[in-house]
């Protein structure tokens, strides 16, 4: 009931985490309280019962605290990697390369994204792209999809412990599990007319496509300016953020995690063109 309730509003997927947390604390709170009870009256069997399925709560209570709250990981946390291989979500463990990880890359620098036909590189453009709370659900939901299924694959791309320390470094900024150049499935550009924007949507296919982002500026032109005068069209779209790792102490690195983000480039062709 209180899920139904709280997805006819707009809130940050995070945000929503943080509520069942404190929801959970209420609940475990009870539990302490039943179990003091039963074992006040010497109800061995389901006091012993209720002890275990307290403890249980209260560890994965505190995991999806110090995430959800924190921003990091636990080192406590035994049973994430675990249950990421399961899901395949195939974080990498001490810097070992996981098995799921693809070689092969859909991307190419001379030629726009495949899956979405070719276009000629001087004929893209990189384009910004904005993501409300709504788009933001639907791409957290894709992208995990994508990673269940295997197709997005988080491993670093096989760095090791000291490469995400060295390229952190480097560029100062959090190296993220998602391998890059994490190219969806299915993707298409969409002109909403009543919100007077251009609506990216991307999914496992056409018919689970589901609005992830929209797009601000192409260029350094505005969306509403650039679509009066041209035909556009997405070439290219490319995952990017997520789950991350950035340098702790005595050259270990520290898990955290961020939303989803998107880098597009689209093509365009003047509307008055023949070539339609």
């Amino acid at each position: 009931m209180i899920n139904s309730s709280l997805s006819y509003f707009n809130l940050d997927v995070k945000l929503k985490n943080r509520i069942y947390i404190v929801l959970g604390f209420l609940g475990d709170c009870y539990l302490v309280y039943v179990t003091f009870r039963l074992f006040a009256n010497h109800v061995w069997l389901r006091a012993f019962l209720y002890c275990l399925a307290m403890v249980a709560l209260t560890y994965f209570l505190y995991l999806n605290f110090v995430f959800y709250f924190l921003g990091k990981t636990s080192e406590f946390d035994f049973l994430s990697p675990k249950i990421a291989k399961v899901t395949g979500q195939k974080f990498a463990e001490n810097g070992t390369p996981s098995r799921g990880r693809r070689e092969d890359s859909r991307f190419s620098t001379g030629l726009a994204n495949q899956s979405n036909g070719l276009f000629a590189g001087e004929d893209t453009i990189p384009a910004q792209v904005a993501i409300d709370s709504r788009e933001q659900a639907n791409l957290q939901e894709v992208v995990d999809r994508l990673l269940m299924e295997q197709i997005f694959v988080n491993d670093f791309n096989g760095m090791s412990e000291r490469d995400i320390i060295a390229q952190y470094k480097e560029t100062e900024r959090p190296v993220q599990a998602l391998n890059t150049e994490s190219i969806p499935p299915y993707f298409e550009l969409v002109h909403d007319p009543m919100k007077h924007r251009l609506e990216i949507y991307m999914g496992m296919n056409q018919m689970e496509r589901k609005p992830v982002g929209h797009i601000t500026k192409i260029g350094l032109t505005d969306v509403r300016e650039a679509h009066q005068k041209y035909r556009i069209y997405l070439a290219n779209l490319v995952v990017t953020g997520g789950p991350n790792k950035i340098p702790g102490r005595s050259g270990t690195t520290i898990m955290t995690t961020a939303d989803y983000g998107l880098r597009a480039q689209v093509a365009y062709r003047e509307r008055n063109s023949s070539n339609l």
